[in-house]
C-alpha cells in the first residue's frame, strides 16, 4: 500500500509540476546532445574533406575517383576514360565538362585547354548528405584546418566568398556561398 502512495504520490508531483515545465528538462538537454553529435560528426566530415583536397592539391588532382586525373598534364580523353561521356559536355557558354553526383559519389567539372589538357578541376560534394560533404565546410572549418587563406575574393555577380590557396604550383579555391558553407571547390595551375 505505501508503495503504492508512493507511486501515485510521485505520479501526481510529476503532473502538476507538468504544467510548470519542469518535466521540460530531460528533453532539451537530449536534443542539445543529438545536435551536438550531428554537428561533431558534420565537423569532422568537414574537417576531413579539407584536409584531403588540400593535400592532392599539391600534386594538380582532387582525391576519390578522380585521383590521377592531373591539371595540366591529362588529357580530356582521359577524364572520358575514367569518368565515362559528361552528362553535359563542355559547350557554348558552359566551359565544363560535367559528371554529376549519383550515389554518394561526389559531383565534378573538368575545363579544358585548346591541346586538350585539363585547365581546371571543379569539385561539386555529393548530394545525398550533403552536410557531411560540402555542406559542412565553412569558413571556420578552413581556418581551423589549413589555415588562412592566402587570397579571399568575391566572386561577380554571385556575392560568393572564395578563399584561394596555393599549393605549390596549384591554386585550390574554396567557394562559399550565401550560406556560409562551400558551393563548390576548383583547383587550377597558378
Amino acid at each position: 500500500m505505501k508503495k503504492a502512495i508512493s507511486v501515485l504520490t510521485a505520479a501526481a508531483l510529476t503532473g502538476s509540476l507538468s504544467g510548470l515545465g519542469a518535466t521540460s528538462f530531460s528533453t532539451p538537454a537530449k536534443a542539445v546532445t543529438q545536435t551536438n553529435t550531428l554537428t561533431e560528426n558534420k565537423n569532422q566530415s568537414a574537417a576531413k574533406l579539407v584536409k584531403n583536397l588540400y593535400n592532392t592539391a599539391y600534386t594538380g588532382e582532387m582525391p576519390q575517383q578522380v585521383q590521377g586525373l592531373t591539371v595540366n598534364k591529362s588529357t580530356k580523353g582521359d577524364v572520358h576514360a575514367v569518368l565515362g561521356e559528361p552528362e553535359r559536355p563542355a559547350e557554348g557558354d558552359n566551359r565544363f565538362d560535367l559528371f554529376p553526383w549519383n550515389m554518394g559519389q561526389p559531383g565534378y567539372g573538368f575545363s579544358y585547354h585548346k591541346d586538350m589538357t585539363i585547365s581546371e578541376i571543379r569539385y561539386f560534394g555529393t548530394g545525398v548528405e550533403r552536410q557531411q560533404n560540402l555542406g559542412g565546410v565553412t569558413p571556420e572549418v578552413l581556418w581551423n584546418e589549413i589555415g588562412p587563406a592566402n587570397r579571399v575574393l568575391t566572386v561577380p555577380f554571385t556575392d560568393e566568398i572564395d578563399y584561394v590557396y596555393d599549393t605549390g604550383g596549384y591554386e585550390l579555391h574554396f567557394v562559399i556561398g550565401k550560406d556560409q558553407t562551400a558551393d563548390h571547390v576548383n583547383l587550377k595551375a597558378k
